[in-house]
This record gives structure tokens, sequence and C-alpha cells, in this order.
């Protein structure tokens, strides 16, 4: 009577529908087993349909719970239903249920048929073992309907052929992990190599990391080298290889390489895919295009980042997990993914963000140049895309015109990420060749030992995280690595942050030029403060401040136009994503911009208090074409609002305009 009352209560749930207000806590009583329940025991088809359709949508985790009901079940209906979601679970561990079915005579054809499906929808490797085991089934099927099936399923089965190829002399991925492993134990000192994950085949995910371990790291960039989610793109792995016995020799480039900068290589993140093209050139075991080496075995492109997280990321995409997981160890100041070709064919190299996100772009395509021109220097000829093409990248689709555009794909991978979550210089190149991927590594990690226009410090200029007018938002600290722990929080957190120059303007004559800025790191604080960005909003709201010395500011801007033009908490002039409105935790700089190289500064201050030079709480002084002065301020003084100020001189102004008294005169040149 019980076990007939609580069947009577899961029909009810099933037919009372999803359409009212309480769907949701009727959905969180629908367990595993109370469906199963219902696909056993339910009379009606349509009651054991929905349920059969809500176990299709559960995830991997409900498999074993179903396959135990499988094996209790006595009717036809039932079996049916139960082999079905099964076939639809694309869960490995289906596999020997479905080989059973095919052998118990009480199934019946279309459970059988379902089983067939499902043995073809898994896509991990059916091994030769299995298909002996399917022939044999072959012959024990009465149903034609179902022979057909299984010799289909066959016909995509067959062994792997010895890869014809004059040009296949590239290591496996375990003879790649042996000589890497051997080339760390000649030097200890500078290389090591870890297995950071397994493949969906339980193959090791390498790691190989290269820095002079004599010097510390605090002050050391992070660029990070990946290669071959294709398990054919085999230039990829080879020429990172080549890469590292580079970054091992005794050169003086690679000696001041490994000083500065922690070297990061993953040659081969899909060793299933590359052992399997290496062997046979086709994708995995089958013809049918389920899948192939471009993916991991259970077909995922391992880059596609929604494949990176929840539940089922560790078990269908264990090699992008382990790519995840070595990028918040080591938040990359720059990365270079590698995609090829194959030994014997040739392509146009390329450098760029990436083929798959090119509708953005890297903000320093300057950087992209840097590596174009070394790689041209080596020998080899650089494809530039839009500029070849005579296209620019389009933005928003303009109907009709779009053969005018250089148009790409928008889905999110392994570039988009890095930048998107560390504010990497993320970049991409495709390679024939590779020298050519050498060259443009080489030179990328070159500059991470340079001092970069604009810059402070020696390494990549990624710490820059907004500019509005004269003003910037910059990573704070006196070491890359606390730069780099202050880049990755502010770049997070950009959607909270209001700023801008408030004045930038002259006094007649030669002396008194100003320029105030002000920044909000809240958007509570840029509603209380900053209010809608007036003169008289914000000085009215200034002069409660108790922190600020607002007398000086009051007399600063005496006499000038002052405001704050962005909307209201927005620095970029919208407001996208999630706003948290957390504190700023690790510090950050503002950056005020002058068009004058010998600008002669004086009278710095922040929030109105006088600041001494100083790389933790004062100003620095960067001087090229202009002068930029950076105002750092610590994690213990960082608050919910900062202005900063200075007053320089200049010994004659830029010119502006056309004179009347002499322009129209050429002898006045």
């Amino acid at each position: 009577m019980k076990k007939c009352t609580a069947i009577v209560a899961v029909i009810g749930i099933l037919l009372a529908g999803d359409g009212s207000a309480s769907a949701g806590t009727r959905e969180n009583r629908e367990t595993v087993e109370s469906l199963l329940t219902t696909v056993v025991e339910a009379k009606d088809e349509s009651l054991r349909k929905k349920a059969v359709e809500k176990l299709v949508k559960r995830d991997n985790t409900s498999t074993p719970s179903v396959i135990e009901a499988l094996k209790k079940s006595k009717s036809d209906p039932a079996k049916e239903a139960l082999v079905y979601v099964l076939s639809h679970k694309k869960d490995e561990r289906t596999k020997k249920v479905f080989f059973e079915v095919l052998k118990d005579t009480t199934f019946s054809p279309k459970a059988r048929g379902w089983a067939v499906y499902g043995l073809g929808e898994l896509t991990r490797v059916v091994n030769r073992s299995s298909v002996e085991m399917l022939k044999r089934l072959l012959e024990l099927q009465k149903s034609e309907q179902v022979k057909t099936k299984l010799k289909a399923l066959l016909a995509g089965l067959e062994p792997f052929p010895v890869k014809d190829n004059p040009f296949a002399k590239d290591p496996s991925s375990a003879e790649m992990q042996k000589g890497l492993q051997g080339w760390a134990r000649v030097h200890p000192d500078i290389m090591d190599v870890e297995v950071r994950g397994k493949s969906v085949l339980g193959k090791p995910v390498l790691l190989v990391k290269i820095t002079d371990e004599k010097t510390s790291d605090e002050n050391k960039s992070i660029v990070l080298f990946t290669s071959t989610h294709c398990g054919g793109e085999e230039i990829g792995a080879t020429s990172l290889l080549h890469l590292t016995k580079w970054l091992l020799g005794k050169g003086a480039v690679a000696k001041r390489i490994r000083e500065r900068i922690i070297v990061l290589i993953m040659p081969c993140v899909n060793p299933d895919g590359w052992d399997a093209h290496r062997r046979s050139g086709r994708p995995y075991h089958s013809r049918r295009g389920k899948t192939n080496t471009a993916w991991n075995v259970y077909g995922i492109n391992i880059y596609d980042t929604q494949y990176w997280f929840g539940a089922k990321a560790a078990e269908e995409n264990p090699e992008g997990l382990a790519i995840l997981r070595v990028a918040e160890e080591y938040p990359p100041d720059a990365s270079m993914d590698i995609h090829s070709t194959q030994r014997g064919l040739t392509m146009p190299d390329s450098t760029g963000f990436s083929w798959g996100d090119f509708n953005a772009h890297s903000f320093q395509p300057l950087i992209v140049e840097e590596m174009n021109r070394a790689m041209e220097k080596a020998g080899c000829l650089a494809e530039r895309p839009a500029m070849d093409s005579g296209r620019i990248k389009i933005g928003s689709r303009i109907r009709g015109r779009e053969h005018n555009y250089y148009r790409i794909n928008d889905k999110q991978t392994i570039m988009s990420h890095l930048y998107l979550r560390y504010h990497t210089l993320a970049y991409n190149c495709e390679a024939a060749f590779d020298f050519a991927v050498v060259a443009r590594a080489r030179r990328l990690l070159e500059i991470g030992t340079e001092t970069w226009r604009n810059e402070f410090y020696p390494g990549y200029p990624n710490r820059q995280l907004g500019r509005w007018g004269s003003t910037s938002i910059a990573a704070w600290g006196d070491t890359a690595k606390k730069r780099r722990k202050s880049r990755v929080e502010l770049w997070r957190k950009m959607n909270q942050i209001h700023f801008s120059s408030v004045t930038n303007v002259r006094s007649p004559g030669l002396a008194d030029h100003k320029i105030l800025s002000i920044c909000a790191t809240t958007t509570a604080a840029s509603e209380k403060w900053i209010g809608y960005g007036t003169k008289t909003d914000i000085m009215a709201n200034l002069a409660k401040h108790n922190r600020i010395k607002f007398d000086y500011i009051e007399d600063f801007v005496r006499g000038l136009p002052v405001s704050i033009r962005t909307p209201p908490h927005y620095s970029l002039g919208y407001k996208s994503g999630e706003v948290t409105d957390a504190p700023i935790q690790n510090g950050m700089a503002m950056r005020v911009f002058i068009p004058y190289a010998g600008a002669e500064i004086y009278d710095t201050r922040i929030d109105g208090h006088p600041v001494e030079r100083s790389e933790v709480d004062g100003y620095m002084v960067q001087r090229g074409p202009g002068t930029i002065v950076q105002f750092n301020i610590p994690p213990e003084k960082v608050e919910g609002l900062h202005l900063v100020s200075l007053k320089y001189k200049v010994p004659r102004l830029h010119r502006q305009g056309f004179d009347q008294d002499s322009d129209w005169d050429f002898k006045a040149d």
C-alpha cells in the first residue's frame, strides 16, 4: 500500500506539469529514484514518457541508478525506456550494459536497437576487442533491423592502420614525456616537468616550467604557451619542443629570459588526439565523423571554455581543466597558443588574437607586428589577414555589405578567456614551420625583458586597465608579483570603478598648468561623492569628506571648469555584467598624462595631501614623447574615493591654431 501511495504521489507531480509557480519546488522533489519508479511501474505511457525525458536531461551522476533499475526491471516497455535513457547519456559506463542487452534474448528488438545507437554515440574509443565482441553479437541477432544497425556500426570501427607518412617521425606523447623529463634531469636548475592532468584516456597532460631558480620569482613575468588541442596540428607540439630546447641553451638572450620570466609550456594538451592522428591520420577509431582528433575523445573542443566549468568538466574535458588549473595557479602576463598544419604541408603563418575570437583584437597589436617582423627576419612570410585582404574587421553586421568586412566567429575560447579573466596579452599563431613559431615566441619573450612605451617597469604592457581622457587606472606594486595580483583584481572590478580627469587646463602665461583626476572605487562611493559629476555636485560632496583636504582642492579648481562626464559609476560609458562593489584589496595606481616631454612636475598630491616620489605610496615619472605621472596607492590606503593632482611647467607651449599675424606668410616659417 505504501508503495502504491508513493507511485500515486509521483504520478500526481508529473501530471501537474511545469507551468505553476511551485514548479521549482516540485522539480526538487523529483528525485532520480521517483522518476525511475514512474518508468518501471506507471501504466500510463505519457507519464512514462515524461519521466524518461527528465531522466535524459539529468547529468551522468544518474547513470548508475538507471543501470541498476534496468537490471531489476522485467517489463518490456520499462526496459526499452531505460535502455533509451542510457543510450542518450554518452557515458562510458553504459558500454558493457549495451553488450549485455545485445546478448540477452529477453530484450526486444527495439531495446537492442537503442543499445546499438548508444554504442554508436559513445565517442570514447571502442577498441579492437570490442569490435570482435560486436561481430559475435551480430551473429546472435535475429532481427534484421538490429543486424543492419550493427553492421553500420562495425563498418566504422576498423582497426587503426599504420600511418603511411614519410614525415611521421615525431614522438608519441609517451616519447615526448620521456624526452622532456630527460632534459629536465640534465637542467634541474632551470627546467621542471609536471603532470598537470590526465586526458580522457588517462594520458599525461604535461607542463614544462623553465626559469632560473637561482633568481627570485618576485620580479618575473609569466608567459604561457599551449598547443595541439587539435591532434592533427603536428607543428604546434614540435615547435614548442624546439622552443624548449632553445630556452635551455647557453645564449645570452635565453639566459636573460630565464632570469626575468617564468616560461610555462604545455606542448600537447590533447595527447589522445596527437597519438591517434600520429598512428592513423584519421579520427580516433571511427570514420563516422562524430568525433575526430580535432577534439578530445568525447568530441569536445578542449579550448571551448563552456566545457571548462561545471560537474562534467572533470570527466568530459579533463584536458581543458588542466589548462584552467595552470592558468589559475600562474595567471599569465602574456600567452601564445599555437595552431598549425602537419608535416609535409604548408599554410600561411599568421599571428593575432585568435581565429576563433577575431571579432576582438589584442589591445597591443604592436606586439603582433613585432612578432611578425621577427618571423620574417627568420625567413618566413607573415600573413596579416585583414591587411592583406584589404578588409577591416566587422563590429556589428551591416546588411548587404558583409563582403566588405573581414568576419570570423565569436565564440569564447582559450585566448579570450585568458584576456577576460587575467587581462593577459593573449595571442594566437597559425604555423606551417617550427622555426617560424620559435622566432615569434622568442620575440614575445624578449619583450617581457624590456620596458615598453608608457611603462615604468620591464615586462608586458598589460598593467593599464582603462583610460579616460588624461587619466588611467593601473596596477600597483613594486614587484612584478604584486603588480600581477593588483592587475587581476582591478581588471575583474573595473565595472565598479568610476574615474576621469576632472580638469586639465593651463593658466595664462607659462605657469600653473593643472591636472586634477578623481576615482571612485565602488559605485556606492561614486553615488555618494561624485553624484552627477557637475562642479556643484562634486564640490558640495567633497566639502563633507573628512579625509580629503577640501580647502586645497577648492583653491586648486577656483575659476576652472570642473566635471566628470562619463555616466555615473561606469568608467567606459556603459554598464555590463555584474557589479560586485567589493573593496580594492591589492592596491591601485592612477596615471596622469601630460603632452610635454620636458614637463617640470611640482605640487603632487593624493587627496589634497602632498606626496613624494615613491614606488609604493607616492608618485613616479616616466618621460618619453610626453610625461606620465603615476600616483601609487598601497593596499592599506585604498578607500572609496581618491583625487590626484599636480601642477607642472614647460619652457615652451605646443602651438595651437592658425595665427592670422604670421601663419599666412611663408617667410615666417
